[in-house]
């Protein structure tokens, strides 16, 4: 693993940085135990390691419940109401989950081998309770491809809580065979936040589908930005030098996904969670697990 040469004022800023963060946590606005951040720090020894994770953690953005569901409301009762209807008030669509109105109904995006604590199922399960939604309203993908066969559906939205680089909605999308059916309902498709390489992969693919977020994230939003780095670099550190030199550590500690590689899915290197998981497309130091790596956040 090559050495980089830290700013002089190195020492200093990573022990501000973990401080403040140590505050964050016991004033409950991170959502993250103290034994889990004290385990992760502790895994960065050696200077250079402890400036990265303090880099890394003054760029963390971590949405706790609170701020997740009120996002999701704002969704739905922002940009999503007024996508399928901008005639009417923010509250027409609520008012038409909450009727079980069989015009709208409400799709996870679900994986295969995915639980259900894992985001599309989720996501419906926080929709139902917060917007008060009837249960007829929400139907899993093989009854909404039933419905719109049968013509019982004028739209689909589906729910998800991020979109990273769009190949696993890609997948979703086309399991299901939605890709060809687009002339029979209109479709939404509503992540909580999306990411601008995943909005750009799949409007080249289904331009008729509508995409719409409660939060955008783009290239500069990546840990290893030229944004990113004339910030927290102090003038000595480049981008470049950083992903060098963190490629060498991921590879010397084994966070190394076969999955998703060094950098997340997608290459995105984000630093972005959720209180209730952590999309691969944030740096795995954050989220992986193995018997030699305690991850700080929840996959």
């Amino acid at each position: 693993m090559d050495e980089v040469q830290l700013p002089d004022c190195s020492s200093a800023f990573s022990t501000s940085v973990f401080a403040d963060c140590q505050k964050l946590i016991d004033a409950h606005i991170w959502p993250i135990s103290s034994a889990s951040y004290e385990n992760w720090t502790r895994q960065f020894t050696s200077p250079q390691e402890q400036f990265f994770a303090a880099s890394v953690l003054s760029c963390l953005n971590v949405r706790s419940r609170k701020q997740f569901e009120a996002g999701l409301i704002a969704l739905f009762r922002g940009g999503v109401s007024r996508r399928l209807f901008p005639n009417e008030h923010d509250l027409h669509l609520s008012q038409l989950l909450e009727r079980g109105d069989g015009s709208v109904r409400l799709v996870p995006v679900v994986c295969d081998d995915d639980p259900p604590t894992k985001s599309g199922p989720l996501v419906m399960r926080r929709l139902q309770r917060l917007l008060r939604c009837r249960p007829s309203a929400m139907v899993w993908p093989w009854r909404a491809v039933e419905l719109m066969d049968e013509g019982k559906v004028d739209t689909i939205v589906f729910v998800d809580d991020f979109l990273g680089g769009g190949t696993q909605f890609e997948k979703f999308f086309k399991r299901w065979m939605f890709d060809t059916k687009l002339t029979s309902a209109s479709m939404v498709y509503a992540p909580v936040t999306a990411h601008q390489q995943g909005l750009t992969h799949l409007a080249g693919l289904w331009p008729q589908l509508h995409i719409i977020c409660g939060e955008y994230l783009g290239a500069s939003h990546g840990f290893f930005s030229d944004e990113v780095w004339s910030r927290v670099g102090h003038e000595t550190v480049s981008a470049q030098d950083a992903a060098t030199w963190y490629e060498g550590f991921a590879n010397e500690r084994g966070i190394v996904p076969r999955s998703t590689g060094h950098l997340g899915m997608g290459s995105l290197a984000l630093t972005y969670g959720f209180e209730h998981s952590t999309p691969n497309n944030s740096l795995p130091t954050l989220w992986y697990k193995s018997q030699s790596w305690q991850p700080l956040l929840e996959r």
